[in-house]
C-alpha cells in the first residue's frame, strides 16, 4: 500500500471537511446566507484539484475522494443534511453531486492520457472560482438582469465569469491567447445557459475536453 496515496487521501478528507466545517460556522454563528455558504464551499473545494493532480500516483486511489464525496453529497442532499448549511433546493443542491462527478471524469481522462494536468486544473478552477464569484456578484450586486435557460442571470456576474476564466487560463495553461479568449467565452456561455446546477458538469468537462483536443 502506497503511503503517498494514503497521505493524499487523508489530506483530501481533512481539507474538504475543514471547508464544510468553516461554512457551517459561517452559517450558524455569523448567519451567512445559504447562497453565500453554497458558493464559499463551491470556490474553496475547487482548490482540492491540486491534491488530486499532484499528490496521487495511483488512479484507483485518486478516485476514492471524488467517488466518496459523490455518495456523501447525495446522502446530504436527499437525506436532508444539507439543510444544516441552509440548503433546501434539491434542484440546485444537485450541483453538490455533479461537482465531484466532474472531477472524477477529468481525473480519469488525465490518467488515460487524454487530458493534460493543466486542463484538469484550469477547468476545475473555472468551475469553482468563475462560477462561484459570478453567482455571488450576480446575486448581491448584479443590477442588469437577463433571463436564460439557466434562470435569471446578470451581466455583471457573466462578466466576472469571463474575467476569472481568462485569468485562470492565463495562469495555468500554455494555450495561445486566442484560445484562452475562446475557451473563457465558452465557459461563460455554459455557466449562463446551463440550468439546475448542471453547469458543474458542462463548464469543466467541455473546457477540459477542448484543452485535451488542443494539447
Amino acid at each position: 500500500m502506497n503511503n503517498v496515496n494514503l497521505v493524499a487521501t487523508f489530506w483530501s478528507f481533512v481539507y474538504i471537511l475543514a471547508v464544510i466545517g468553516v461554512a457551517f460556522v459561517f452559517y450558524k454563528v455569523f448567519h451567512m446566507g445559504a447562497e453565500g455558504v453554497r458558493k464559499f464551499i463551491h470556490i474553496l473545494v475547487s482548490l482540492w484539484v491540486f491534491i488530486l493532480v499532484y499528490m496521487y500516483d495511483s488512479y484507483a486511489w485518486a478516485m476514492v475522494g471524488p467517488v466518496s464525496f459523490m455518495i456523501i453529497n447525495f446522502i446530504a442532499v436527499y437525506g436532508g443534511l444539507a439543510s444544516h448549511l441552509g440548503m433546501g433546493n434539491r434542484k440546485r443542491d444537485n450541483g453538490l453531486i455533479y461537482y465531484p462527478f466532474s472531477l472524477a471524469v477529468m481525473v480519469s481522462l488525465m490518467y488515460q492520457g487524454f487530458l493534460p494536468s493543466y486542463a484538469v486544473i484550469a477547468a476545475t478552477l473555472m468551475m469553482g472560482f468563475g462560477d462561484g464569484f459570478a453567482a455571488l456578484i450576480g446575486t448581491y450586486w448584479g443590477k442588469h438582469k437577463y433571463v436564460s435557460i439557466g434562470g435569471k442571470k446578470s451581466f455583471e456576474g457573466s462578466i466576472v465569469m469571463f474575467i476569472v476564466s481568462l485569468i485562470v487560463m492565463m495562469l495555468f495553461t500554455p494555450c495561445p491567447w486566442y484560445w484562452i479568449i475562446i475557451i473563457a467565452l465558452i465557459a461563460t456561455v455554459l455557466e449562463s445557459f446551463t440550468p439546475l446546477g448542471f453547469d458543474n458538469i458542462t463548464v469543466p468537462l467541455v473546457t477540459a475536453l477542448i484543452m485535451g483536443i488542443l494539447k
